[in-house]
This record gives C-alpha cells, sequence and structure tokens, in this order.
C-alpha cells in the first residue's frame, strides 16, 4: 500500500497546473475480482487516471462517477458487482463484488498520506485506521496507529478488535454499529511467485491468502488455473516454462516457490532466478532431488554461496506428511524470512 500511494504522490506532483483530482480506493472485495491489494487510482478532471484499481468495466464506471463526484465536491461509496452472467451486459462477469471509496483528493487528503510515508519509514507496524458511516454527506476520518496505545475507543468490543487487528497486522475491512472500518497496514508484506498450480501449489495459495500474502500463479495447464482452484490469487499466468522477461521483473524483496511438474522446469527457473536473486526461493523437492540438481548447476557455473540462497527442501521441518501439513511448512519459512529484519 505504501509503494502505490508514494507513487500516486510523485505522479501527482509530476502533473502540471494542478487539476481536480479524486481518490479511489477499494476498501472491501469479495469473490473474484481484478485486484485484491486494496488497490487505489487517481481520476483527474480530464477524465485521465493514475494508477489503477483493475481495469475493464469496473474502473471505467468508477472513473465516470468519480468525474460526478468532482463537479459536486462530495465523498461518496461506490458498489460494484461483477456477478453477472450475461457476456453482452456491461457488469462484470468476474464473480464478485467490491467497494470503492471515490473522494476529492484534496491538500488535507495528500498532506496526511505525505506525512504517512515519512512516519512508515521509522515505523514498520504503523497503520491507518478509516472510519466513515453512511450519513449524507459521507465523511470520512483517518488516524495513524502506530501502537496499542493509540487506539482508544469508549467501545469495548471495539477497541479490542481494533487492537486485534493492529497486532496481528492484518489488512481489514469490517463494519461495526453502522459504521465502516478499513484498518491497513502501511508495510506491505511480499508477493508469492508461485510456478505450479499442482496441490501443493493451490494449498500453499490458499495458506498464502489466509496471511494476507498476495499470490501470483504460473502454470502452463490451463484446466488447473481457474478461478475455482485460485480464487484469491491476484494473477494468474498461464504459460510454462515462462517467458524469460517474467523472470527478470521479480522484485528483490518478493517471495519465490518453485512446485513444477518437471525437474527440467526446476532447473530452468532456478538458473535464471539466481542471477538476479530474489529475498526467498523455495524448491519442493526431496533431499536426494535438491542434491542432483544442485550439483547440475554447479558444474554450470553456479556459485556455491549462490546455491546456498535456495531453500531445498522447502518449509520449515514439522514431520509434514499431507499436502495441507507441507503448505504450513512453506508459509511457516516464509513469515519467518519475511518477519526477520533485514
Amino acid at each position: 500500500m505504501t509503494l502505490v500511494i508514494k507513487n500516486l504522490l510523485q505522479d501527482w506532483a509530476a502533473l502540471k497546473d494542478n487539476p481536480k483530482a479524486a481518490l479511489c480506493s477499494v476498501i472491501q472485495w469479495k469473490g473474484s475480482v481484478p485486484r485484491k491489494d486494496y488497490p487505489m487510482m487517481l481520476v483527474l478532471d480530464d477524465g485521465s487516471i493514475l494508477g489503477t484499481i483493475g481495469g475493464g468495466s469496473m474502473e471505467l464506471k468508477v472513473t465516470q462517477s468519480a468525474l460526478a463526484i468532482l463537479q459536486k465536491n462530495a465523498v461518496e461509496l461506490f458498489d460494484f458487482d461483477m456477478t453477472g452472467d450475461d457476456v453482452d451486459a456491461e457488469i462484470g462477469l468476474c464473480g464478485g463484488s467490491l467497494k470503492v471509496l471515490v473522494e476529492p483528493f484534496t491538500q488535507a487528503l495528500q498532506k496526511f498520506y505525505q506525512d504517512m510515508l515519512g512516519l512508515a519509514d521509522d515505523n514498520q507496524n504503523l497503520m491507518v485506521k478509516l472510519e466513515f458511516n453512511r450519513d449524507t454527506p459521507l465523511q470520512v476520518d483517518r488516524q495513524f496507529l502506530d501502537g496499542k496505545k493509540s487506539i482508544n475507543e469508549s467501545d469495548k468490543h471495539l477497541q479490542a478488535r481494533l487492537q486485534n487487528i493492529f497486532e496481528n497486522q492484518r489488512t481489514g475491512f469490517f463494519e461495526h454499529k453502522d459504521t465502516c472500518y478499513l484498518v491497513w497496514q502501511t508495510f506491505t508484506p511480499p508477493t508469492i511467485h508461485l510456478f505450479g498450480a499442482g496441490h501443493v501449489g493451490q494449498a500453499t495459495a490458499e495458506l498464502a491468502h489466509f496471511n494476507d500474502l498476495d499470490v501470483i500463479v504460473y502454470d502452463d495447464r490451463a484446466e488447473l488455473m481457474t478461478p475455482e482452484r485460485f480464487p484469491c490469487a491476484r494473477q494468474v499466468k498461464i504459460g510454462f516454462p515462462l517467458i524469460r522477461e517474467d523472470v527478470f521483473i521479480i522484485p528483490e524483496n518478493d517471495f519465490v516457490l518453485i512446485a513444477s511438474r518437471e525437474h527440467k522446469h526446476d532447473r530452468e527457473l532456478l538458473s535464471k532466478l539466481l542471477q538476479t536473486p530474489p529475498r526467498y526461493i523455495g524448491l519442493v523437492s526431496s533431499a536426494r532431488k535438491w542434491q542432483l540438481l544442485s550439483q547440475s548447476l554447479l558444474e554450470a557455473g553456479v556459485p556455491e554461496e549462490t546455491l546456498a540462497q535456495v531453500h531445498a527442501p522447502v518449509g520449515i521441518d514439522i514431520q509434514a506428511q499431507t499436502v495441507s501439513e507441507i503448505a504450513v511448512s512453506i508459509i511457516s519459512e516464509i513469515i519467518k524470512t519475511y518477519r526477520k529484519p533485514q
């Protein structure tokens, strides 16, 4: 989230004449939607946009609503339903729904997020609370949560819920007594790039989502790359062995799990990924398979210290036997790695 806001502010600052703009923020989503990372975008008064909340007819309708809101200088909550089944209709067909908060991008709002960027540099646990009800005109209150002591609510149940969210650092939307709350972490957890859509890949993706981690899945088996198997993945990319460019655009702080169906795919992926290693590379394998693969890569010129970065066999040793237990061991190792200070 911090990176999204930083990019929006930089792009906005680069514009001439400071045109009017509306900030569009996805605050809640259910089911299958284009993006599941609470995205934001700016809609300028000429209809152009900075950033994206997922594209398609949904983004077009939000843009149109934002232009109307700019004329009224109001704040509105936009509900978008994508559960239609008519391919000729303008409604989305993804199967989910979302809520988008649209509000003028005022100087006060810009300053709030500029301040947030500065505070987030010094406090990785910083969270932002958005609070509003559905009264007209709709008003949004924002607050920085920099510790449990900063949460001071007269309602004990609300107090406990907000403190629990802060302690677990989990972005989420909820309603309490006709008031809506979105609490999100300014620290952006890594994305897991999952190569392989088999049983382990599917279970790991589900558990990653449960822990608020984004997942991108890669596989060439179109029959496995379906919304039913991966309802919570941010993207699915059909194609394997993957295009070379895909390997090199993986951010250095992201995580990679290789769970492909063939050893040759494992070797090809490792040989490319280890040229510019991300923060974490895990390989689903036996000890013998890793011995053979690593020897092959050593003979191909990959340094021994580079190979030592690969987590293979992947996962924390919990004596896992079932697919779900293997997924638990993998996600546990990933969480242990990204929570460790760099």
